[in-house]
């Protein structure tokens, strides 16, 4: 029998207030990426996956006359995002598709771009909505090895009734491919179009606070899509299951918080 965990349940749709719980840890990377854009004065920048606005509210400070505008799939992100009192426009649209209306001189991807597949077509088309001199920054959460990760995989490879699998063969495998590049991949990808380009990634130790800390974080983020592919009665099982193997592997240290080591790929090109 499966028994309930004092969890908040996995939100199938974007929830803004439980992503804003780690802000300050979700905005260190995005200072870390704006230190590597040289851009002295962009007249138009578009923050892609702006979310609750952690990153627009950044750019607005640094380029207050620059015309800025968050673009964001989530209706539920962008209501917290127009709270806030900065001066930027906001726009509902699903990056896959989107196009902005005018050529841009900063294209901003705060950890969202790892949601997308196919880096080899998206990243060279968003080049190419860049003005002359222009740059794309973004950065991507790596989860290729991370321990979570393969947490969640392998529930979903055994945690079923006696042993079995949860969720169709077509979702696991989705999960199981992740679409990120290897760092020379993407300078192959990208020398040949950008007049300068800079790849990096960090490992970053996040020390968190809360009962299941590593559960809270990825909820809004990674578990999303799996929460949308089960069943009712395979969530309870699968939430059940991975939080077990979580808790075991991400123990609470001595004073209570948890260690959440965390990579991140960097990137910063200009045409």
């Amino acid at each position: 029998m499966i028994t309930a965990l004092k969890t908040t349940p996995v939100n199938p749709d974007w929830d803004a207030k439980a992503y804003q719980q780690f802000s300050r840890l979700r905005q260190r990377p995005v200072n870390e990426l704006l230190d590597r854009v040289e851009l002295k004065h962009p007249t138009r920048i578009y923050d892609l996956g702006c979310g609750t606005g952690i990153a627009t509210q950044v750019l607005a400070k640094r380029w207050p006359r620059a015309h800025l505008m968050g673009i964001d799939s989530s209706k539920q992100m962008l209501l917290e995002a127009r709270c806030l009192p900065i001066k930027a426009q906001w726009k509902q649209c699903d990056l896959q598709t989107w196009q902005p209306e005018q050529p841009a001189d900063l294209l901003f991807a705060a950890a969202v771009l790892h949601f997308i597949g196919d880096h080899e077509q998206l990243l060279p088309r968003l080049l190419g909505y860049l003005n002359p001199g222009g740059c794309l920054a973004a950065h991507m959460p790596d989860w290729r090895d991370a321990v979570w990760y393969q947490l969640m995989l392998d529930t979903l490879d055994d945690g079923g009734p006696d042993g079995k699998p949860l969720g169709t063969p077509q979702m696991r495998e989705a999960l199981a491919a992740r679409p990120l590049l290897s760092l020379e991949s993407y300078h192959r990808l990208l020398s040949p179009i950008t007049r300068t380009l800079d790849i990096w990634e960090t490992e970053q130790l996040q020390v968190v606070d809360g009962k299941s800390p590593i559960y809270d974080w990825i909820k809004v983020s990674a578990l999303r899509s799996v929460m949308q592919a089960l069943r009712d009665n395979e969530q309870a099982r699968f939430i059940y299951h991975f939080m077990m193997r979580v808790h075991a592997r991400y123990p609470h240290e001595p004073d209570g918080r948890t260690l959440f080591p965390f990579k991140r790929i960097f990137i910063v090109a200009t045409v």
